[in-house]
């Protein structure tokens, strides 16, 4: 009786750390395994008016595959909201709103709104995430029916144990997953995390900090009669520079170098390769201001 009293007790779950997001499950290995290639040259200029207003301007020039563009940002945020947008030069229009209710209580909503008349040009989602003593849980609504739930909950020092569901109402099509994250080492030096879906799809990630200047990911999905794929990525963090790399399984390496030239001044450089496909794109850009 006493080792439930243990088990079960406030006191043993308040001291539990809070776990992140079940969406946010690796997101020490997201930054390094998600590398930004892209094709033709980009350039980036950031204005602050305040520091709660800025503005933004994105020109994109692209080679024969990829066509130039121009898109227009405008931001306002503080400790509470942050209201983001942007246009480009169709008319689409993404917005974005984060509102932090209380300490705990975080509601968000994203929206796409384009002049065309195709089936899911435009979209909206609603989210809510709450966060626990020893937990996370969230809620979120699709435009179109789709409903969706999660939950994530420390069971001890390094082990967290979560699921999530979904349910369309509309196409009245339901499912879910598992999710497990086990963090430890020295300041939890070692991630790994682990989710398996009622429709035969895995995903297992592990990220290793080697050190404060370098890092380790590593991916495999795998979706049951469809595909697998697996990934080995790293990450450099010099002084004025960060180097990432990506090697997958479809015989493809990617590579981005972001140097910082001056402040708020800095240059990309990024390349991708396919040997199996035997394609290429290179890009360069220039962010400028804050």
């Amino acid at each position: 009786m006493g080792l439930l009293r243990h088990l079960f007790s406030s006191e043993r779950w308040s001291s539990l750390p809070t776990p992140p997001r079940l969406e946010e499950l690796k997101k020490e290995a997201t930054p390094i395994l998600a590398v930004d290639c892209f094709d033709g040259a980009r350039f980036e200029f950031n204005k602050s008016f305040s520091p709660k207003f800025a503005l933004n301007h994105n020109i994109t020039m692209g080679s024969t595959a990829v066509p130039s563009g121009y898109e227009f940002g405008a931001n306002f945020g503080d400790e509470n909201v942050l209201l983001a947008s942007r246009i480009d030069m169709a008319g689409r229009l993404n917005g974005r709103i984060n509102a932090q209710v209380s300490d705990a209580l975080t509601l968000r909503m994203q929206a796409q709104v384009s002049p065309e008349a195709d089936a899911g040009a435009s979209s909206c989602k609603l989210d809510a995430d709450y966060r626990g003593s020893s937990f996370t849980a969230g809620g979120s609504y699709m435009a179109g029916g789709l409903l969706s739930g999660t939950f994530l909950q420390s069971v001890s020092q390094s082990l967290a144990l979560g699921a999530e569901g979904f349910y369309h109402v509309h196409k009245h099509v339901n499912g879910g997953a598992a999710a497990a994250r086990c963090v430890w080492g020295h300041n939890g030096e070692h991630v790994a995390t682990a989710k398996a879906g009622t429709f035969g799809n895995v995903e297992l990630c592990y990220q290793r900090k080697v050190s404060e200047k370098v890092g380790l990911a590593t991916e495999l999905q795998y979706y049951h009669n469809q595909f697998c794929t697996f990934g080995v990525g790293y990450e450099f963090r010099l002084r004025n520079s960060t180097f990432r790399g990506l090697i997958a399984s479809d015989t493809s390496c990617s590579a981005v170098l972001e140097e910082r030239v001056s402040p708020g001044i800095n240059l990309t450089l990024s390349g991708n390769l396919n040997h199996k496909k035997k394609e290429h794109k290179f890009g360069i850009g220039l962010q400028c201001g804050q």
